[in-house]
C-alpha cells in the first residue's frame, strides 16, 4: 500500500516467553512470517532477565531473519504492548517509517563518559528525537565486582580523619574510578554532552537501564543485532513533526531555592536536615558522620557485607528499592534531586547516580509517599497530540510495580484508551531526558542543569511519530 508523505511510523509488537530462548525466538520469527505485511526499517528489541546470557543467540536469529535493518534495545523489567502487559519474557518491535532516517549507533570504550563523547560526535540530527540507551548502574561479573568493592573499602578508610578536602580527593577518586570501569553512566552529564552535539536543539531521552532484583553482567545494552554490554547505543529518528513529552510526579519547583525548600517540604515528610559532604557522584558524610551511620538510628537498614552482596547478586536477588530519600537542591536550576539511601555498599562512602556539583550541601532526609500519584506515572500519555494513528513509544518508571504491586496492569486499558494501536512502552529504571524549551509542560522539579531533568524515581516520557 502506498504511503502518503507524512504519515505515520507503522509498528508490529511480537512476543514470546517460551522457556527456551531460542524457541522464543523462532516463535517470534514464526509471528513475524504470518502477520508481517511491510518492510521494516527499524528493529527494537527489549527482553527480561528470563533469557540473560542468552541474548546473543536470540539476536543472531534476528539478524539473520531481518539483514541489517537498524536496531536498538536492551534488558528491561517488563513492557506494555497492545492489549497486553507483561513482566516475563522478549518483545521485538518492527517498525517502518519511509518519511523517517533512522539510524543506530553504539559503542563500549574505557570510561562511561569517555563512550559517550564518542558517541556524541557522530549523532547527526537536526529534528525529531534521539532515544539513548545505556545502565544507569551496570553490574559486572564477580570477580569485577570484587574488585570494585575492595576499591570502595579502600578508599572508604582513607576518608576516616582525613580533613575535608583529603575526604573530597578520596571520594573524587573513587568517582573516577566509577566511571572509568563504567559502572555508573551519570544521565544529567550524559545528556547535556548529546545536547551539545545537536545544538541544543533537538529532544533527547534517556533509558536509564537498571533492574529491580540486579545481577551479575547486567543489565544489557543492544545495538544493531549485538550484546554491547554496558556500553552505550543511539537511535536517532529525524523527521519533521515528532511530538516528545517528558513530565514527572513530582510539583513545579520554585522560583528560588528557598520557595522549592518549601514546596518539597510539603511534599515529602522530612526526618531530619544534614550538612553534606561529597565530590562528583559520591557522597562522603553528613553531619561529618558516614551516610549510612547518619541515618541508621532515622532509618531501617540492614547491613550488607561484600560476600552477601555478592551472593545476591548470583541469585539475581539483589533488590534495590528503598523508601527513604535523601533530597538534594540544586543551587543553578532551583531544582531538586532524589536519591534512595539504604545499605547498597559495604562501604563508608556512597556513590549515586548524578554529579552533585551544583547542588547545596544542605541535605534532607525524607520518606516519600505516591499512594495518590498511580496515573501520575504515567503522565506524559496524557498530554499526546495526535489522535491519527501516530507509533507511541513511552518509558514508565519500573518503581511503580513496587509503589502499587499488582495495580500496574490497569496501565493495559489506561494506554490503549490514550494510545490507540500503534504503541509500545517499557518498565526499567526512572528515564531522563533533555528537553528543548518549547517541548516542556511546565516547571520540572526534576531540572538537573538546564532543561535536563532526572530523578531517580518517578519519571516518564513519549514519543510520537
Amino acid at each position: 500500500m502506498k504511503r502518503d508523505k507524512g504519515d505515520p511510523m507503522e509498528s508490529i509488537t511480537l512476543f514470546s516467553n517460551k522457556k527456551d530462548h531460542k524457541q522464543a525466538a523462532e516463535d517470534i520469527i514464526g509471528q513475524a512470517r504470518k502477520c508481517l505485511d511491510f518492510k521494516p526499517d527499524l528493529a527494537l528489541f527489549y527482553a527480561t532477565l528470563k533469557y540473560s546470557g542468552k541474548y546473543k543467540s536470540m539476536l543472531d536469529l534476528f539478524h539473520e531473519e531481518f539483514g541489517d535493518i537498524p536496531q536498538v534495545g536492551a534488558s528491561v523489567d517488563g513492557m506494555i504492548y497492545p492489549d497486553d502487559i507483561r513482566t516475563d519474557g522478549a518483545a521485538l518491535v518492527l517498525c517502518r517509517d519511509e518519511d523517517a532516517k533512522i539510524s543506530v549507533d553504539g559503542i563500549k570504550a574505557k570510561g562511561a563518559l569517555n563512550s559517550a563523547e564518542k558517541l556524541a560526535k557522530k549523532i547527526k540530527c537536526k529534528a525529531g528525537v534521539i532515544v539513548l540507551h545505556f545502565p544507569l548502574m551496570y553490574v559486572p561479573d564477580a570477580l569485577k565486582c570484587t574488585e570494585s568493592l575492595a576499591k570502595g573499602l579502600y578508599y572508604s578508610k582513607r576518608c576516616k580523619g582525613a580533613d575535608r578536602e583529603k575526604q573530597k580527593e578520596y571520594a573524587g577518586k573513587l568517582a573516577d574510578y566509577c566511571d572509568r570501569e563504567n559502572f555508573f553512566y551519570l544521565p544529567p552529564t550524559i545528556l547535556n554532552l548529546f545536547a551539545k552535539y545537536t545544538d541544543y536543539k533537538v529532544p533527547i531521552i534517556g533509558l536509564n537501564m537498571m533492574h529491580t532484583q540486579v545481577r551479575f553482567n547486567s543489565p544489557h545494552i543492544f545495538c544493531n543485532f549485538k550484546d554491547i554490554g554496558g556500553g552505550i547505543a543511539a537511535l536517532t529518528i529525524e523527521k519533521k513533526g515528532v511530538n516528545v513529552v517528558y513530565d514527572d510526579i513530582f510539583p513545579d519547583k520554585g522560583e528560588t531555592l528557598e520557595e522549592t525548600r518549601r514546596i518539597v517540604n510539603k511534599e515529602f515528610t522530612v526526618i531530619k536536615e544534614f550538612k553534606a559532604n561529597f565530590e562528583k557522584n559520591v557522597l562522603v558524610s553528613l553531619d561529618n558522620m558516614p551516610p549510612l551511620e547518619a541515618v541508621k538510628n532515622l532509618i531501617y537498614t540492614s547491613e550488607n557485607k561484600d560476600d552477601d552482596i555478592l551472593h545476591h547478586l548470583d541469585k539475581g536477588a539483589y533488590k534495590l528499592y528503598r523508601p527513604y530519600v535523601l533530597l538534594f537542591f540544586n543551587k543553578i536550576t532551583n531544582g531538586a534531586f532524589v536519591h534512595g539511601i539504604g545499605s547498597y555498599y559495604p562501604f563508608d562512602l556512597f556513590p549515586f547516580f548524578a554529579d552533585v556539583s551544583d547542588y547545596s550541601e544542605d541535605v534532607s532526609l525524607a520518606y516519600a509517599l505516591v499512594d495518590d500519584k498511580f496515573n501520575a506515572f504515567t503522565s506524559s500519555l496524557d498530554n499526546l497530540k495526535s489522535s491519527n494513528g501516530k507509533f507511541v513509544c513511552f518509558f514508565i518508571d519500573v518503581g511503580v510495580a513496587s509503589a502499587f504491586g499488582e495495580k500496574i496492569f490497569e496501565y493495559k486499558d489506561k494506554t490503549k484508551k490514550l494510545a490507540g494501536k500503534n504503541y509500545f512502552g517499557i518498565l526499567s529504571a526512572t528515564p531522563s531526558a533533555y528537553i528543548p524549551p518549547e517541548f516542556q509542560l511546565r516547571k520540572y522539579l526534576s531540572e538537573s542543569s538546564i532543561n535536563t531533568f532526572f530523578m531517580t524515581g518517578g519519571t516518564n516520557a513519549c514519543m510520537e511519530i
